[in-house]
Protein backbone atom coordinates (compact mmCIF):
# COMPACT_ATOMS: atom_id res chain seq x y z
CA UNK A 1 0.00 0.00 0.00
CA UNK A 2 1.72 3.14 -1.25
CA UNK A 3 -0.48 5.77 0.34
CA UNK A 4 -3.46 5.79 2.64
CA UNK A 5 -6.12 8.42 3.06
CA UNK A 6 -8.74 8.47 5.82
CA UNK A 7 -12.01 9.13 4.03
CA UNK A 8 -15.20 10.58 5.49
CA UNK A 9 -16.84 7.17 5.08
CA UNK A 10 -14.04 5.51 7.07
CA UNK A 11 -14.38 8.08 9.82
CA UNK A 12 -18.13 7.48 9.96
CA UNK A 13 -17.53 3.72 10.25
CA UNK A 14 -15.07 4.31 13.11
CA UNK A 15 -17.63 6.58 14.78
CA UNK A 16 -20.20 3.81 14.49
CA UNK A 17 -17.89 1.47 16.40
CA UNK A 18 -17.39 4.12 19.09
CA UNK A 19 -21.14 4.68 19.36
CA UNK A 20 -21.88 0.97 19.70
CA UNK A 21 -19.27 0.42 22.41
CA UNK A 22 -20.22 3.59 24.30
CA UNK A 23 -23.85 2.41 24.36
CA UNK A 24 -22.76 -1.04 25.63
CA UNK A 25 -20.84 0.64 28.43
CA UNK A 26 -23.54 3.23 29.11
CA UNK A 27 -21.14 6.16 28.85
CA UNK A 28 -21.38 9.20 26.56
CA UNK A 29 -18.12 10.27 24.93
CA UNK A 30 -16.73 12.43 22.17
CA UNK A 31 -14.69 10.86 19.36
CA UNK A 32 -12.08 12.85 17.47
CA UNK A 33 -10.11 11.61 14.48
CA UNK A 34 -7.07 13.46 13.19
CA UNK A 35 -4.85 13.06 10.17
CA UNK A 36 -1.18 12.10 10.50
CA UNK A 37 -0.26 15.71 11.36
CA UNK A 38 -2.80 15.96 14.16
CA UNK A 39 -5.25 18.10 12.17
CA UNK A 40 -8.89 17.37 12.98
CA UNK A 41 -10.69 15.30 10.33
CA UNK A 42 -13.80 14.18 12.22
CA UNK A 43 -15.52 14.98 15.51
CA UNK A 44 -18.66 13.46 17.00
CA UNK A 45 -20.13 14.10 20.43
CA UNK A 46 -22.23 11.12 21.45
CA UNK A 47 -25.27 11.60 23.65
CA UNK A 48 -24.74 13.88 26.62
CA UNK A 49 -20.93 13.72 26.71
CA UNK A 50 -19.42 16.32 29.03
CA UNK A 51 -18.44 19.58 27.33
CA UNK A 52 -14.67 19.34 28.06
CA UNK A 53 -14.61 16.01 26.18
CA UNK A 54 -14.79 17.92 22.90
CA UNK A 55 -11.41 19.61 23.35
CA UNK A 56 -9.81 16.72 25.24
CA UNK A 57 -10.71 14.17 22.54
CA UNK A 58 -9.19 16.40 19.86
CA UNK A 59 -6.01 16.79 21.89
CA UNK A 60 -5.80 13.04 22.48
CA UNK A 61 -6.08 12.40 18.72
CA UNK A 62 -3.47 15.12 18.08
CA UNK A 63 -1.04 13.67 20.63
CA UNK A 64 -1.41 10.11 19.35
CA UNK A 65 -0.81 11.20 15.76
CA UNK A 66 2.14 13.54 16.25
CA UNK A 67 3.88 11.46 18.91
CA UNK A 68 3.06 8.24 17.01
CA UNK A 69 2.10 6.37 20.16
CA UNK A 70 -0.82 6.05 22.54
CA UNK A 71 -1.40 8.86 24.99
CA UNK A 72 -0.92 6.44 27.89
CA UNK A 73 2.48 5.35 26.50
CA UNK A 74 3.43 8.97 25.96
CA UNK A 75 2.28 9.76 29.49
CA UNK A 76 4.72 7.23 30.93
CA UNK A 77 7.59 9.20 29.35
CA UNK A 78 6.30 12.44 30.93
CA UNK A 79 6.17 11.19 34.53
CA UNK A 80 8.48 12.45 37.27
CA UNK A 81 11.83 10.71 36.87
CA UNK A 82 11.13 9.55 33.30
CA UNK A 83 13.18 10.53 30.28
CA UNK A 84 10.79 13.23 29.03
CA UNK A 85 9.42 14.50 32.34
CA UNK A 86 7.38 17.65 31.74
CA UNK A 87 7.30 17.39 27.94
CA UNK A 88 3.55 18.01 28.07
CA UNK A 89 4.31 21.48 29.45
CA UNK A 90 6.00 22.41 26.15
CA UNK A 91 2.77 22.13 24.14
CA UNK A 92 -0.65 22.60 25.70
CA UNK A 93 -2.22 20.09 23.28
CA UNK A 94 -0.16 17.13 24.50
CA UNK A 95 -2.20 14.71 26.62
CA UNK A 96 -0.49 12.32 29.04
CA UNK A 97 -3.37 10.05 30.06
CA UNK A 98 -5.16 7.28 28.19
CA UNK A 99 -7.76 7.46 25.46
CA UNK A 100 -5.70 8.45 22.42
CA UNK A 101 -4.22 6.01 19.90
CA UNK A 102 -2.41 6.37 16.61
CA UNK A 103 -3.94 4.89 13.48
CA UNK A 104 -1.20 2.97 11.71
CA UNK A 105 -0.85 1.25 8.38
CA UNK A 106 2.14 -0.99 8.94
CA UNK A 107 4.67 1.23 10.67
CA UNK A 108 3.31 4.48 9.19
CA UNK A 109 1.05 6.65 11.33
CA UNK A 110 -1.85 7.84 9.16
CA UNK A 111 -3.93 9.50 11.87
CA UNK A 112 -5.00 9.46 15.47
CA UNK A 113 -8.14 8.85 17.49
CA UNK A 114 -9.16 10.40 20.76
CA UNK A 115 -11.97 9.29 23.03
CA UNK A 116 -13.01 11.42 26.00
CA UNK A 117 -15.96 11.60 28.35
CA UNK A 118 -15.73 8.45 30.43
CA UNK A 119 -13.10 7.22 32.83
CA UNK A 120 -9.69 6.57 31.27
CA UNK A 121 -10.53 2.85 31.31
CA UNK A 122 -13.86 3.43 29.56
CA UNK A 123 -12.27 5.77 27.02
CA UNK A 124 -9.63 3.14 26.24
CA UNK A 125 -12.20 0.34 25.95
CA UNK A 126 -14.16 2.41 23.44
CA UNK A 127 -10.95 3.28 21.61
CA UNK A 128 -10.11 -0.44 21.39
CA UNK A 129 -13.41 -1.00 19.56
CA UNK A 130 -12.54 1.83 17.17
CA UNK A 131 -9.08 0.32 16.54
CA UNK A 132 -10.68 -3.05 15.81
CA UNK A 133 -12.98 -1.36 13.29
CA UNK A 134 -9.92 0.31 11.72
CA UNK A 135 -8.28 -3.11 11.34
CA UNK A 136 -11.44 -4.24 9.54
CA UNK A 137 -11.18 -1.29 7.16
CA UNK A 138 -7.54 -2.09 6.44
CA UNK A 139 -8.39 -5.74 5.77
CA UNK A 140 -10.82 -4.60 3.03
CA UNK A 141 -8.46 -2.11 1.40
Amino acid sequence: MMSFFLTEEMCEELAGAAKQKSRELGVDVTLAISDENGNLKFLQKLGNAILPSIEISQNKAYTAAVMRQSTSEFGQMAQVGASAFGINMTNSRLIIFGGGFPLKVGEKTVGGIGISGGSVEEDEEIASAVLKAFEGILARE
